[in-house]
């Protein structure tokens, strides 16, 4: 099947995503930064030019309780990256959930032009462009952090909405996760999951080889088979 380009897939905001085409041609790009969200380990063995590394998970700093970090601590990990309010940024890992767990993070901490490279790693490989081992050093730059309250969801505010009409938690780990039949990574969880959610695991948005988007109207009629529609509240985890 012939994979669509981003713009004819029918996304209401298809500028959350970025063809592999359109970064080939903006990697030397002053006001481009691209982010490497995978293991240090696979970032050491090869990653597109000129990307820094951001591991998805355990990179984005974190309260000790799991919640998200001061938006101070953020301005400084952003400006280490050479990250300011004006860069378009660029994320992109295998691909897989940590992509999202980074843009997601800019999006919160108020940056407004940050896009996830459709396909990811895997797709910019069979397409046999160009990688490399060299790591950069950006100079710092100044963020100014400005949190996104509307698209976060706090303890209290979640245990609030449990069982609250039209509010849908979406579990989007693995179905093991959901059932509570195995814990998913990072710190020791309880199993199990928030009482009422549905579940949908977050790779079903995605065709296979290479791991794209699917069309909007396909995502529409999944997620709408699982009770996830625009008229709701969702909260997903």
């Amino acid at each position: 099947m012939q994979l669509l380009p981003i713009r004819d897939r029918g996304y209401a905001h298809p500028e959350l995503l970025a063809e592999t085409d359109w970064l080939a041609g903006h990697l030397n790009d002053p006001k481009v930064r691209v982010i490497d969200a995978r293991q240090p380990e696979h970032y050491a063995a090869n990653h597109l030019p000129g990307a820094v590394n951001l591991n998805g998970f355990g990179g984005v700093p974190r309260a000790a309780n799991g919640d998200m970090a001061s938006p101070e601590e953020f301005a400084v990990l952003a400006g280490s990256l050479g990250v300011s309010n004006d860069t378009t940024v660029v994320v992109y890992d295998a691909p897989g959930q940590l992509m999202g767990m980074v843009a997601w993070s800019f999006s919160y901490y108020g940056h407004m032009d940050v896009r996830i490279l459709d396909g990811g790693f895997a797709k910019w490989s069979v397409e046999n462009r160009p990688v490399t081992t060299e790591v950069v050093d950006y100079p710092p730059a100044v963020f100014v952090p400005k949190p996104q309250q509307a698209i976060y969801c706090s303890l209290h505010q979640a245990e609030s909405a449990v069982g609250r009409p039209k509010t849908v938690f979406w579990d989007t780990r693995s179905l093991e996760e959901f059932e509570g039949t195995r814990a998913g990574f990072g710190p020791p969880v309880r199993l199990g999951r928030i009482p009422g959610a549905v579940h949908l695991e977050w790779s079903e948005l995605f065709d296979q080889d290479p791991m794209t988007l699917r069309p909007a109207k396909e995502l529409q009629a999944l997620l709408g088979s699982h009770g996830i529609t625009p008229d709701s509240e969702i909260d997903t985890y």
